[in-house]
């Protein structure tokens, strides 16, 4: 049974791949003879053409290493998708960190301008309220030492007094602490002054 159906569902396919001969051996035009032979032909012919069971085990195990391979390629390709888009944060909270700190030099740059421009008319008055009290000062300094160049007392405590006003003038401000009167002069007590 198995033989009739080979015969005749298997052999014509095979005819058809190779024109010219049967697989048998004979010519296509020779009468078909029957028997096993032509199934044993049959076999030997697809026993060759099917791979052998050591071409298999090896294609078989290049297979699982290219398996192995692949595996261990998309686990590194995940370690860099990681790295990856850990640097974009970062990049990302360095570059929100340069905006801010950007903005914070900004404002301290306008706070800088304001505080100069503030220092610029605080010491413009200075100097205009010193050029205002110099003058007063020294008019009143020369009239008293005209009026009292008899007594000495009176002349060296207007030339003090002239001088002390020279210097706030010159410095351009009011002094920061008492200056004492010209060591030159001798000192006199306030009750030696009243005596006199």
């Amino acid at each position: 049974m198995a033989m009739e159906y080979f015969d005749e569902k298997i052999v014509p396919i095979l005819k058809k791949k190779l024109p010219g001969a049967d697989l048998s051996g004979r010519l296509i035009g020779s009468a078909p003879v029957a028997g096993p032979s032509s199934s044993l032909s049959t076999m030997t012919l697809l026993a060759k053409n099917a791979p052998s069971r050591s071409e298999m085990t090896k294609v078989q195990q290049q297979v699982k290493v290219n398996g192995a391979s692949m595996t261990a390629l998309r686990r590194e390709m995940q370690e860099v998708r990681v790295k990856q888009l850990e640097q974009q944060k970062q990049l990302q909270d360095q570059e929100q960190k340069l905006l801010e700190q950007t903005q914070v030099i900004g404002e301290q740059n306008a706070r800088l301008a304001e505080l100069e421009h503030k220092l610029r008319e605080l010491m413009e008055s200075a100097v205009g309220a010193s050029a205002t009290r110099a003058m007063p000062t020294t008019s009143s300094s020369s009239s008293a030492s005209s009026s009292a160049g008899a007594v000495a007392v009176a002349s060296t405590s207007s030339v003090s007094l002239g001088t002390t006003a020279e210097s706030i003038v010159e410095e351009g401000g009011i002094p920061l602490k008492r200056r004492r009167k010209n060591s030159d002069l001798p000192r006199h007590s306030k009750r030696l002054r009243s005596k006199k």
